[in-house]
């Protein structure tokens, strides 16, 4: 899952645009600190999630931007009823290979998604489902500077909005940290 949320992401930014930057970025990017186990689990109650996994990392260079990402998958349920939960980070060595939201939500537009505007976020803060309206998995885009980009996903069986409004609860508590 993680790794199709992935390359969705680099299909529609362009591996140059996702990984592109000038200088080395932090090596402290780690969003299961991040986005906690708690965080997942009160947003999503009654919901259990497991400890959190770091699937993604990549680190930042002369020339790549670090990225990271975090999963957390729901205990104690059937496939049907199984939910996912990750952040994605993305961090550009400089304010300049930053990815600005007109940019983000470009690349959402080409994959034919529709960015609805998130309020409380911070500025070009929003979502798209790049599931169905069936099988929804939605990604939250917040950003946070010029030179980070955060990805809230959630995908499962559950309406939308319910996984919009979850995640929103789990950006406004998170972001900051």
């Amino acid at each position: 899952m993680s790794k199709y949320r992935l390359s969705l992401l680099l299909g529609f930014l362009g591996a140059g645009w996702f990984f592109s930057g000038n200088a080395h970025a932090a090596d402290d990017l780690d969003p299961c600190k991040m986005m906690q186990k708690t965080d997942v689990e009160t947003a999503f109650a009654p919901n259990k999630f497991d400890g959190g996994s770091l699937v993604q990392t990549m680190k930042g260079s002369a020339k790549l931007a670090a990225v990271s990402e975090c999963i957390y998958t729901s205990k104690g349920a059937s496939i049907k009823e199984t939910l996912s939960v990750s952040l994605l980070v993305r961090r550009a060595p400089t304010d300049a290979t930053g990815m600005s939201p007109a940019q983000a939500r470009a690349g959402a537009v080409t994959l034919k998604a529709t960015p609805v505007d998130v309020s409380g976020l911070g500025e070009g803060a929003y979502w798209v489902n790049l599931g169905t309206a069936r099988a929804p998995s939605i990604q939250m885009n917040v950003f946070r500077g010029k030179r980070e980009w955060l990805v809230y996903g959630a995908a499962g069986n559950k309406n939308s909005n319910v996984l919009v409004a979850s995640l929103t609860n789990i950006a406004q508590a998170t972001s900051s940290r």
